[in-house]
């Protein structure tokens, strides 16, 4: 998609794990979204190898990396309050929602049902 390579995991979270999205990120930036119907949902932000921000949509308070404030204002104009104490802020539709708005905006890709739907190549990450 232009300059970014875009990953879909359909089924699983390996490719949000910590250490995956650093690796992904080695001399590049990485952006990860996990959204999950029963687990914990996930965004994860990487430079470099760096951990910069990652935190659960549903809790934007809590986030964590060297950097965890970085994105606040995006998060803010995407529905994800960072400032919301656990528990009262974003829902699980408009948190998803607004971290794939938050991913789009940090990549300039926008994943429109066409794409999401395929066609796609495909591969194991290990």
């Amino acid at each position: 998609m232009g300059e970014w390579t875009v990953l879909i995991e359909e089924s699983g979270w390996t490719c949000t794990e910590a250490d995956k999205v650093q690796a992904l990120s080695a001399g590049t930036v990485a952006v990860a979204v996990l959204r999950h119907d029963y687990a914990s949902d996930d965004f994860v932000y990487a430079v470099d190898g760096e951990l910069v921000t990652y935190f659960n949509p549903k809790i934007p308070r809590w986030r964590h990396g060297s950097d965890p404030d970085r994105l606040n204002d995006l998060m803010r104009q995407a529905g994800l309050d960072p400032d919301d104490a656990p528990g009262t802020g974003a829902q699980a539709p408009s948190s998803a929602s607004g971290a794939l708005l938050l991913a789009a905006w940090l990549t300039g890709v926008l994943l429109t049902s066409e794409i999401v739907k395929g066609p796609f190549m495909s591969g194991v990450v290990g």
